[in-house]
């Protein structure tokens, strides 16, 4: 896990802290009756998610406080091992987060998968990388 804290300077004069962190995950999805799959999401409003099998995302973390200053920064996703599915936002690129991103793996047959993610969490405009942190993702049908 690694985070930084930021000092902004509003319309106002006055500062405000923005927390950039992220911790890194263990994603497992288990289906008996179908594909699995196992995700990760990084939401415009500051949050980082998990979903698996295809539900509803669920709260893992903030990963930016305030979360309305989401929107000013980017991410840069890098496989490390495995393969993601191909519905999985871009990697090895800066993606903006004012649009939400997920990455998942999937599992349609009989077995296991997982890929390991490194991302990394930048202000736009900038080089300086805020917070990084790995994500493995694994979905096994069985």
């Amino acid at each position: 896990m690694s985070g930084a804290v930021l000092s902004l300077i509003g319309a106002g004069g006055g500062a405000s802290a923005v927390t950039i962190t992220l911790s890194a995950q263990y994603i497992y999805a288990f289906n008996a009756l179908g594909t699995a799959s196992a995700a990760y999401q990084l939401k415009s409003d500051g949050t980082a998610n998990y979903s698996q099998n295809g539900g509803g995302y669920i709260f893992l973390e903030d990963w930016c406080v305030p979360g309305a200053q989401a929107t000013n920064y980017e991410c840069y996703v890098t496989v490390v091992s495995g393969v993601l599915d191909g519905s999985s936002s871009a990697t090895g690129t800066w993606l903006a987060l004012s649009s939400s991103r997920a990455w998942l793996v999937s599992q349609p047959t009989l077995g296991i998968t997982d890929a390991i993610i490194n991302i990394g969490i930048r202000r736009v405009g900038t080089s300086t990388i805020l917070a990084s942190a790995d994500i493995t993702l694994q979905a096994e049908y069985n």
